[in-house]
């Protein structure tokens, strides 16, 4: 309970509270003032709220309790930073939004410090240090497919810890230091890395810290990947006959859950490919990216770097598919049986092109995502108290009682499949395989993918055939799927001017059927009339004076 603060300090910011304690344990006790508090050991305190990725949460964290206490920001971040614990004194002291008496030092420009400590020596020696458990810390917990590797990470928590580990190693490397000392190598610390205001990095330094952090995890995935020499060689020698069997005779590598996955993630960054050259392309890189051919390249206006770095795939003509199937109708570009005249020619990715960027994403929120999803259905969408949600001719029955990105993921899944009308084990794998790439694209976690169904297809006769048309198939769902999410998701609503002729017709008999109504109750009023009031002779002369009114009036016009 605060003791300076008033009970009540939290009313105001109860929203963002909810949406942050959503993250932790059902019975937690995590206040703003907990937060601030605990600033100096966040890590420990977040794991003890039962948070499953701190390193992404405490940001969010220290923002709600900065906000709530009316303390800057910088106050609560430098005790996480220096690892020096705060008080409730400390933070009232410098609460505008509770304490009338709070002084907070106007914004000025900090005294300039003359900086004798190597810090670019330290963040060097770090980067090369730190283990790779520390980076993983900072990993997205949702499988996105990020333009860079460093977008896979939560950035600004990243570079935070990074720092705390720098300041450590900087008070390591002072020998038996006094408070003074200390201080000075604070104010130091404090110059190099951040603006006047304390609550920005400086901007050489950011650049600085993101080049290394690329540079590092660039290195960290060549370590794990290891390029297939043998491909490569074949390709540089040009024997494209010998390319396509090898990737043939493999084929069924592709069946295991790392290899297959991998092929998932590469489904929308190479939209242009055919299914050999994606998996050419994976047998030379860990991560595929968006990848062409130089005049593909040139029609959108962009050139190739100097120093760029091809990849040798071999060469393209967009092969004859069926749209609604996905079933290869005349296979015009390079096959898993080519012949020694299909050429190898370089591909260049977009990192090593230069021009103007004309990349689209998608920014959506899991309402608007939905409506989105709604579109692309003709069925009727109900929510039921279900073990699982179902689709059927008519209605998408969702189960209630979710959170909204299990709704979404049981959405995708209810439209990939209401698509087909087979549903033998192969088709539900192709389909779940749909999912898979579409649920990555929004942010959601993948779904389970029963790896059984490939290792039975490898024991079969026809096995790399029905394989070969099931990767087919999942490009072409997938790309299908989303193209037509892109479509409704820019479409605006159209705006009516006038009825259709058939809605103008069924509204002209609606105003007849109602006039006829309306003279056939006239005529009946008129029959009570006649029949309760008697006839007067100044009621005929009133009607013989209005009638010839209006006779009149017709004979001027």
């Amino acid at each position: 309970m605060p003791t300076l603060f008033p009970e009540d300090y939290e009313k105001k910011n109860l929203p963002k509270k909810r949406k942050l304690i959503k993250q932790m344990k059902k019975d937690t006790e995590v206040t703003a003032l907990s937060i601030a508090l605990h600033a100096h050991e966040i890590y420990d305190y977040l794991k003890k709220q039962e948070v499953k990725n701190p390193n992404g949460l405490f940001v969010e964290a220290f923002q709600y309790a900065s906000t709530a206490l009316g303390v800057p920001y910088g106050l609560i971040d430098e005790a996480f930073l220096t690892r020096t614990p705060l008080t409730e004194e400390e933070l009232f002291e410098f609460s505008k939004a509770f304490n009338p008496k709070a002084q907070l030092p106007e914004k000025s420009d900090l005294p300039e410090v003359v900086i004798t400590i190597d810090f670019y020596s330290i963040v060097q020696s770090l980067f090369e240090e730190l283990p790779e458990y520390f980076w993983k810390k900072y990993k997205k917990e949702e499988t996105l497919l990020p333009d860079t590797e460093v977008d896979s990470y939560h950035l600004e928590s990243l570079l935070q810890g990074f720092l705390q580990e720098v300041w450590h190693k900087t008070k390591e490397q002072l020998a038996k230091p006094s408070s003074q000392e200390i201080e000075n190598a604070r104010e130091m610390f404090l110059a190099y890395f951040y603006s006047n205001d304390q609550k920005h990095y400086r901007k050489e330094t950011q650049e600085m810290l993101l080049e290394c952090l690329r540079k590092t995890l660039q290195q960290q995935s060549k370590k794990l990947f290891k390029a297939n020499e043998e491909v490569i060689g074949l390709l540089e020698k040009g024997q494209s006959s010998a390319v396509s069997s090898y990737v043939y005779d493999h084929l069924f590598d592709w069946t295991t859950k790392e290899f297959y996955q991998r092929f998932l993630r590469s489904v929308v960054k190479t939209k242009n490919l055919s299914v050999i050259n994606r998996l050419l392309l994976l047998y030379q890189q860990a991560e595929t990216s968006e990848i062409k051919e130089v005049h593909d390249w040139l029609k959108e206006n962009r050139t190739i770097k100097n120093e760029a770095k091809p990849v040798l795939l071999l060469g393209e003509s967009s092969p004859k598919v069926d749209r609604d199937t996905g079933e290869i109708l005349e296979e015009n570009g390079p096959s898993f049986h080519a012949q020694e005249h299909i050429p190898i020619v370089p591909y260049f990715e977009r990192e090593e092109t230069e021009g103007r960027l004309a990349v689209r994403k998608f920014e959506t929120n899991p309402k608007q995502l939905f409506t989105v999803l709604e579109k692309m259905t003709e069925k009727e969408i109900v929510f039921e108290e279900l073990e699982q949600s179902i689709v059927d001719d008519y209605r998408i029955h969702l189960k209630s009682g979710q959170t909204e990105k299990e709704v979404l993921i049981d959405l995708v899944k209810c439209i990939v499949r209401s698509e087909g009308n087979t549903f033998d084990s192969l088709t539900n794998f192709e389909n779940d395989s749909v999912v898979f790439v579409i649920v990555m694209i929004f942010g959601l976690e993948p779904v389970s993918l029963d790896f059984d169904i490939l290792e039975h297809l490898k024991s079969q006769q026809n096995g790399k055939m029905k394989f070969q048309q099931l990767l087919q198939n999942v490009i072409v769902k997938s790309e299908r799927f989303l193209e037509s999410f892109e479509q409704r998701f820019v479409e605006k609503e159209p705006v009516k001017i006038r009825e259709s002729l058939e809605e103008e017709i069924r509204r002209a008999k609606e105003l007849q059927a109602l006039a006829v109504a309306n003279i056939a109750t006239e005529k009946e009023n008129k029959k009570e009339q006649k029949a309760e009031t008697p006839f007067s002779m100044d009621d005929y002369l009133q009607k013989v004076k209005e009638t010839s009114e209006g006779k009149n009036d017709e004979d001027s016009d």
